[in-house]
């Protein structure tokens, strides 16, 4: 699995610019903590509130960027903090990752912006602020690279059921916009995360 070199390594070496904040971009914390070689990943289950696209999905901590942000990155460490307690002000600033759309089939809603840290061997705990997150996880590497964890959702839209690779968490799944983070940054990794290359289909 990848140890904290490697990561490091990858992210310098291919450079994301991210972009300036504003109205159409939001920003995650893809927080990592462990040992150099055995590291995990921090996630949240986003609280079910109604008009929130992504409620009740598996996320990394983030958000919309407000007026006062200064830059991208300020606004994953600002909603890291909010969302889980997680200070990331002191941690290592692993590097930009690549822009993923936040584009579902009803159309295009903007760019979400993901920032890589390194905290520390400690598992600092998660203190999930009830109005935004149900629950938060240290996830091991190793499980989200797993092909036993391989699995699938079924999306209702517009009449039509659509079914997304993901993978399998207890009893929740990791897919949609998350997925498709963790997707891009297995491949600038040089492998492949299970389901990474499958595409969307219409369940008959």
């Amino acid at each position: 699995m990848f140890d904290l070199p490697t990561i490091r390594t990858v992210l310098r070496d291919n450079p994301t610019d991210p972009p300036a904040p504003s109205r159409t971009m939001a920003a995650v914390a893809m927080a990592l903590a462990g040992a150099p070689n055995d590291l995990q990943l921090c996630f949240i289950l986003r609280a079910t509130r109604p008009g929130d696209r992504w409620s009740g999905q598996m996320a990394f901590p983030g958000g919309k960027a407000e007026t006062d942000d200064p830059t991208a990155e300020a606004v994953a460490i600002r909603e890291a903090h909010e969302e889980v307690g997680l200070r990331l002000d002191d941690a290592e600033s692993l590097g930009a990752l690549p822009l993923v759309s936040m584009r579902p089939l009803a159309g295009e809603l903007g760019v979400l912006s993901p920032f890589a840290f390194y905290v520390g061997r400690r598992l600092p705990q998660l203190s999930p602020n009830a109005d935004e997150v149900e629950d938060a996880w240290w996830i091991p590497l190793a499980h989200l690279w797993d092909e036993g964890q391989r699995d699938t959702i079924d999306w209702e839209h517009k009449g039509q059921t659509l079914q997304f690779p993901g993978i399998r968490f207890g009893g929740q799944i990791i897919w949609g916009l998350t997925f498709r983070v963790l997707a891009q940054w297995s491949s600038q990794l040089g492998a492949a995360i299970p389901g990474a290359n499958d595409k969307p289909k219409m369940r008959r």
